[in-house]
């Protein structure tokens, strides 16, 4: 297959070099002087001691020049995802698959929305990657686990399969997964909470487990995800919110949110992605969200950057 990465940094750029490597025709969009150093020396990606170099087959900022593909992996932020959509749209055929790896659990129905439900996929990326310096993706930790299915939740779907299959033939992990819909709320399960006690009190994971307050806030953002999942008709497991605080016991102290770099940076944060979606996808069905409410309300002023 032909695969475009609409958004090239440590999820796109991890599977961009892996996809390459192993044989694919691969187009990334990406930008400045990352872009420049994809140009200039290929692309470099470091997990676990392993280094894999690759040369995209097209290294763009417009997506115009990135010809049309068969699966379209947009790897960006949620809140440049509308962006990215309008980018992308050279690159997205009448049979092009699309396969969001964003935070929180819309892309797909929004890439649904904006490219036909007959080609949007689930996909839901276990890994802590970044950029650690233009043209380089590097990796935090062991797990580099990426979920695919359909928009039920299917692995079975042929068009999910063919795509699973090139992912392991190429070294990427991809487990079997009963419903990919129960994977994607579960991962914001542990996200929103994480992002809301990390970035809202500007601290890591280390400060939120010695805090009681703090500690007992990231359950109840878990339970109130986990209720909103469930009301929405999803399958979540009845113990999925005490799984989520046995697994946050055992991060690393030094762990922080994404969002909670990006506030601490000044950046634009995903805030409406994470709690704040929370709170929307709640009322949608009647579920009052009150402690990602306030999350969304103390992190509101930082939402377009300018946070430290």
């Amino acid at each position: 297959m032909r695969y475009s990465v609409i958004g090239t940094g440590g999820i796109g750029g991890y599977l961009a070099a892996r996809l390459i490597k192993a044989g694919h025709e691969v187009a990334v969009l990406a930008r400045g002087a990352h872009l420049a150093a994809i140009r200039a020396n290929g692309l470099t990606m470091r997990h676990q001691g392993e280094e894999v170099q690759a040369r995209p087959a097209v290294a763009t900022d417009k997506g115009a020049e990135l010809g049309v593909a068969d699966v379209a992996i947009f790897a960006v932020k949620g809140q440049d995802l509308s962006a990215a959509i309008e980018a992308a749209r050279p690159a997205v055929g009448p049979k092009t698959q699309v396969l969001p790896f964003l935070n929180g659990v819309e892309a797909p129905g929004i890439l649904a929305d904006a490219f036909g439900a007959e080609r949007a996929l689930i996909g839901v990326a276990h890994i802590s990657s970044f950029i650690a310096e233009p043209g380089v993706i590097a990796t935090a930790m062991p797990l580099a686990d990426f979920l695919i299915g359909n928009l039920e939740g299917s692995q079975e779907d042929p068009r999910v399969a063919a795509i699973i299959a090139e992912f392991r033939a190429a070294g990427i992990s991809t487990p079997d997964r009963q419903d990919l819909r129960v994977d994607l709320w579960s991962k914001l399960v542990f996200l929103a909470s994480l992002a809301g006690t990390t970035a809202g009190g500007r601290c890591d994971m280390a400060t939120v487990r010695a805090t009681p307050q703090l500690w007992a806030l990231f359950r109840t953002l878990a339970e109130e995800v986990h209720a909103v999942g469930v009301a929405r008709g999803v399958a979540l497991p009845s113990g999925s919110v005490d799984a989520t605080m046995r697994h946050a016991e055992k991060v690393p102290g030094a762990v922080r949110a994404s969002m909670a770099h990006d506030l601490a940076a000044g950046k634009r944060l995903e805030l409406d992605w994470l709690n704040g979606a929370v709170v929307r996808l709640g009322a949608e069905v009647g579920v009052d969200v009150p402690a990602h409410a306030t999350v969304t309300a103390l992190l509101a002023p930082w939402r377009d950057g300018g946070g430290r």
